[in-house]
C-alpha cells in the first residue's frame, strides 16, 4: 500500500470557549433517533491560497481553532456524550419509549469534546480537484473516484458509527488540512443524529464568520451570520407528534395515515431474511432487546430488505456532473412540456427535473429496459418546512424522512422527462404537515426508531440527497470574498447514491452519481446523458 501523502501533526479535543456551567441531558426527537443508523453528515472544503488565507501561516489555522472554540458556545452539545436512553431518563415523558433513543449530555465541562485533527499534505491542491473553470469547460464530467475525502476527514470514530459503541466517542470530528501550495482544507463529521446537512452548513457558516471576524471583517452579514443563534430544542419537533400526556396510546387514523404513506419499511433486525449481511448483524448487536424477549414482543409491520439485490463487493466509480443554469433551464422546459395528462398543472423545479433525467439514465445504464422488476427512486425530505407550524432554518437536528417514487424497470428507462419529473413532484406534495405529523406519531410508537430504513441502495434502487440553496460554496473562513475551490458532500461509495450541491449564485448544479463500475461506464457512455447539453 502507498504510503499516504497527508501527514497527522497534532490531535486534540475541542471545547466551547465559553460553555454551560451546568450539566444538561437533552433528549433527542424521535426523528433523530430514526437517522441513528445513517452515515455520518460530513463535508469537506477546499480552498486556494489567498491573501488572507495561506496554511503556511501558523496562525492560520491557530485563528481556526479559536472561532471553532467561539462557535462551540452556540453549539455546546456538539461537544458532550451522546449514549443510549435508559428507563430511567424517560420516566414521566409523555413518549416512555427509550430502546433506540438517543440522548446527549453536555456543560459542566463534560463530555469526549470535538475531535481536531491538524495534518499536512505534500500535494498541491491542483493535483488533487480541478478549478471552477476546469469544472464548465474540459471536466464538465470528472471521475471523482480518486479523490481521496479519507485522508482529509478526522479518523476518530465517531459515537454510533457502531450503535453499540459510544462511551468517550466524539460525536463530532473535524480535520485542518495544510497543502504544499498554501491552500487547504476544512472537514466537519457529525454523528447524524446530532445534524442534517441544512445543520451542517449552518454550523460551518457560523463557524466561518467568528473566523472572519478574527481577520477583521466587521460586515453586517457576518455580524448577523454570529447573530442567528442555533435552536437546539428537540421537543419542538416531538410536539408534531401530538401524543397525549398521560395515555401513550397510538391514534389508529395517524397510523393508518402514516403507513398510506409511499415510505420503505426495511426491517434491519431482520436476521433471517436472505442475504442478510454478517456486518448488519453486528452493527444491530447491543441495540435491540435479546432474542428471548424480542419473540414476546409485537413489533410493526415490515419487510425483508432485498439484500440479494445488492452487490456490496462490486467495485463503485464516483462520477461528478456539472450542469450548467441553461443546461437545466432546458431540462426544467422539456419536463414542463412532456407533463402526462394525469400531471398536468403540476409544478416542476430545476431540481425535479434533473433528478429525472439522472434516475432514467441510471436505469438505462442498469439495463432495465426490458424488466417489469419495480425500481425505487429514494427522495432525502427535510422536514423543517413541512410541519405546521415551520420550525426555523436554524433548528438544529436532523428532521428527515425518506419517501420513493416507485415504477417497473421498463417504464422508468423509457419515460419523458416530465413524466418522471411530475411524479417525483406528486409524491413530494403528499408530504403534509398532517401527514408528516401522523408519521411522527407513528414512529413515536416503534419500540426502536432506527429498526426501519426507508430506503436502499444496489441494483433496484437510487438513493438522493440533496444540498440545493445550502450556500455550500459561499462559506468564507478568511473574508476573502471568494468561493471554495471544492466541496465535497461526503458520501460512503456505495451503489446507487446520487447528491446534488448548486454552485453559488451561478445557478449551476454539480450531481454526483455512484455506480457499480459496469453500470458507471455505460451511463457515461449514453448519448442521453448530452441531451439538454452540459
Amino acid at each position: 500500500m502507498a504510503e499516504s501523502s497527508c501527514r497527522v501533526k497534532y490531535t486534540r479535543r475541542v471545547f466551547p470557549a465559553n460553555g454551560p456551567q451546568q450539566k444538561t441531558t437533552t433528549k433527542l426527537s424521535i426523528l433523530d433517533a430514526s437517522v441513528a443508523r445513517f452515515a455520518p453528515c460530513s463535508a469537506i472544503w477546499l480552498y486556494d491560497r489567498a491573501q488572507k488565507a495561506d496554511a503556511h501561516d501558523p496562525l492560520l489555522f491557530e485563528r481556526f481553532e479559536e472561532a471553532l472554540k467561539q462557535t462551540l458556545n452556540d453549539y455546546p452539545h456538539f461537544s458532550g456524550q451522546l449514549r443510549w436512553a435508559t428507563k430511567e431518563s424517560v420516566k414521566g415523558d409523555v413518549n416512555p419509549n427509550y430502546i433506540g433513543r438517543p440522548v446527549v449530555e453536555y456543560g459542566a465541562g463534560e463530555g469526549p469534546g470535538v475531535e481536531l485533527v491538524v495534518a499536512e499534505d505534500s500535494r498541491e491542491l491542483a493535483a488533487i480537484v480541478p478549478s471552477h473553470e476546469e469544472r464548465t469547460t474540459v471536466k464538465q464530467v470528472w471521475i471523482a473516484t480518486g479523490f481521496p475525502q479519507d485522508e482529509f476527514q478526522a479518523k476518530a470514530q465517531l459515537a454510533f458509527a457502531n450503535l453499540a459503541e459510544f462511551e468517550g466517542l466524539p460525536g463530532v470530528g473535524i480535520q485542518l488540512t495544510a497543502f504544499k501550495c498554501g491552500g487547504f482544507a476544512i472537514s466537519i463529521k457529525l454523528t447524524h443524529c446530532l445534524s442534517d446537512a441544512v445543520c451542517l452548513t449552518q454550523f460551518a457558516h457560523s463557524w466561518a464568520a467568528h473566523s472572519r471576524q478574527l481577520f477583521g471583517d466587521d460586515s453586517p452579514d457576518t455580524a448577523r451570520i454570529i447573530s442567528e443563534k442555533p435552536l437546539f430544542d428537540p421537543s419542538r419537533l416531538d410536539q408534531h407528534a401530538n401524543l397525549t400526556a398521560g395515555e401513550f396510546k397510538p391514534n389508529p387514523e395517524m397510523i393508518d395515515k402514516a403507513r398510506s404513506l409511499p415510505m420503505h419499511r426495511y426491517d434491519w433486525w431482520a436476521g433471517d431474511a436472505p442475504g442478510y449481511p454478517s456486518w448488519a448483524e453486528a452493527s444491530t448487536r447491543g441495540t435491540r432487546p435479546p432474542a428471548e424477549e424480542l419473540a414476546g414482543l409485537e413489533l410493526s409491520p415490515s419487510t425483508f430488505p432485498p439484500w440479494p439485490t445488492w452487490d456490496m463487493a462490486a467495485p463503485v466509480e464516483h462520477v461528478q456532473i456539472r450542469f450548467k443554469a441553461e443546461t437545466l433551464a432546458k431540462m426544467k422546459r422539456a419536463a414542463e412540456t412532456s407533463l402526462p395528462e394525469s400531471l398536468s398543472g403540476q409544478r416542476v423545479s430545476r431540481l425535479d427535473a434533473a433528478l429525472a433525467h439522472i434516475w432514467i439514465l441510471i436505469n438505462r445504464a442498469r439495463q432495465h429496459q426490458h424488466t417489469q422488476d419495480p425500481v425505487y427512486l429514494n427522495v432525502t425530505l427535510g422536514l423543517r418546512n413541512r410541519v405546521e407550524p415551520p420550525l426555523p432554518d436554524n433548528f438544529a437536528g436532523s428532521p428527515l424522512l425518506l419517501t420513493h417514487v416507485g415504477k417497473p424497470g421498463s417504464e422508468v428507462s423509457t419515460a419523458t422527462i416530465g413524466a418522471i419529473a411530475g411524479s417525483i413532484r406528486e409524491i413530494m406534495s403528499r408530504f403534509t404537515p398532517d401527514a408528516v405529523s401522523a408519521y411522527i406519531h407513528d414512529t413515536a410508537f416503534e419500540l426502536s426508531p432506527h429498526r426501519l430504513w426507508q430506503a436502499f441502495l444496489g441494483t433496484n434502487h437510487t438513493l438522493v440527497t440533496s444540498w440545493v440553496r445550502a450556500r455550500a460554496y459561499e462559506v468564507d473562513f478568511c473574508a476573502n470574498k471568494q468561493l471554495a475551490k471544492y466541496v465535497q458532500g461526503v458520501m460512503p461509495r456505495l451503489d446507487g447514491l446520487v447528491q446534488v450541491i448548486d454552485i453559488a449564485d451561478t445557478g449551476d448544479f454539480d450531481i454526483s452519481v455512484y455506480l457499480e463500475k459496469g453500470a458507471a461506464a455505460a451511463f457515461l457512455n449514453d448519448p442521453m446523458l448530452k441531451a439538454y447539453g452540459l
